[in-house]
């Protein structure tokens, strides 16, 4: 998705349900569709505050969509490979996203977890 065609939060959001929808993951998933509604009430929360601090904002953002691209890529295959290809329940799929979504920046940029970050925008999710 390219950011020209991204007019609001809204939008944004709207790209990774129609994508999970298509996977047909939320019918079969239901502990997966709840997790996707909370990042997104959560990213939209988040998105529609006044921060005094907007790198603040920025990294909150940028860790829920973290998240939203790891939820998007694990899910790629479809519903019938999620469970199975993984060897994992649903609940354990969410914690993962949740606890390896503070590195996801840095793997996708090329740099190993074990790998102190550049000085960055996108590396402002980790905590």
């Amino acid at each position: 998705m390219q950011a020209r065609k991204i007019y609001n939060a809204t939008d944004y959001l709207a790209y990774f349900q129609k994508e999970l929808n298509q996977r047909e993951v939320f019918q079969h998933f239901p502990k997966i569709y709840v997790y996707f509604q909370e990042l997104s009430e959560t990213f939209l929360a988040v998105f529609n505050k006044k921060y005094e601090n907007l790198f603040v904002q920025w990294a909150k953002l940028l860790a829920i969509d973290a998240q939203l691209q790891i939820l998007l890529e694990l899910c790629n295959h479809g519903k019938d490979d999620l469970v199975t290809d993984l060897g994992l329940t649903e609940e354990e799929i969410i914690a993962k996203i949740r606890k390896e979504h503070r590195f996801f920046y840095r793997e996708i940029t090329g740099l190993k977890v074990t790998q102190k970050p550049k000085v960055g925008l996108i590396y402002m999710s980790e905590e």
